[in-house]
């Protein structure tokens, strides 16, 4: 009789212990005792018990809503064509970049010509009046000339004096910014022609000539002029 009952004990104890244990708050495994964490099963626990549990909560996961939200695009409905917006946009955003990089060197160049000033105009040397030209020769000769200057061109006439004759002298030739002067001074009887290169030094010149005589003889030889008028 006495085993019987000592039997009957250790099961009433064993399932005093295991209500305790079906009881444990295992959301908060902390609050659980040695005795409780050995031997508990976690009474909340979603693990299905049976192959019927097991299949219904399969069907439930079926049909959940596995759409992915739209963090891409507003207005794309899949990542592939939220990816074609975003290079669009990425490729408009360039264009407009570009557009504005190369007005803005436009305007930059545009200034640049504005404000760069024209080129400085040389002051050519005034020639025109009356002009007294001695040749300095084998032969003592002595010019009067006139002259008149448009721009750079030269033109006039004048007298030349050989020894002691007077001859009709036509004169045409060239400023230079440099602050010298052509003259071609043609004589009409005889026929010569006298091209003199001019150092001008205000209403001064001077230099070198040449000559050529309508019969083919040449000579070379210097003179100094001045200013009269």
């Amino acid at each position: 009789m006495s085993f019987k009952l000592s039997i009957a004990l250790s099961l009433f104890f064993i399932a005093f212990m295991a209500v305790p244990a079906l009881c444990a708050d295992w959301e908060n495994p902390e609050s659980l005792s040695a005795d409780e964490l050995i031997s508990g099963v976690e009474k909340t626990s979603k693990a299905p018990m049976t192959p019927q549990q097991a299949r219904a909560l399969r069907e439930n996961e079926s049909s959940m809503d596995w759409t992915m939200p739209k963090t891409l695009s507003e207005t794309a409905k899949d990542p592939k064509a939220s990816r074609a917006e975003a290079e669009a946009a990425s490729s408009a955003e360039k264009s407009a970049t570009t557009v504005a990089e190369a007005s803005s060197e436009e305007n930059a160049s545009t200034m640049a010509q504005s404000t760069e000033l024209p080129p400085a105009q040389v002051a050519l040397p005034s020639l025109g009046g009356s002009w007294s030209i001695a040749l300095n020769d084998s032969v003592q000769r002595s010019m009067a000339l006139t002259l008149f200057q448009k721009d750079d061109q030269l033109l006039g006439a004048g007298k030349m004096r050989v020894e002691n004759s007077t001859i009709d002298a036509a004169v045409s030739g060239q400023v230079f910014g440099d602050g010298t002067a052509r003259l071609d001074i043609i004589t009409i009887n005889p026929i010569d022609l006298y091209r003199l290169s001019l150092n001008l030094n205000g209403d001064m010149a001077s230099g070198e000539y040449s000559a050529l005589s309508a019969s083919g003889e040449s000579w070379t030889g210097s003179f100094e002029g001045v200013k009269t008028a």
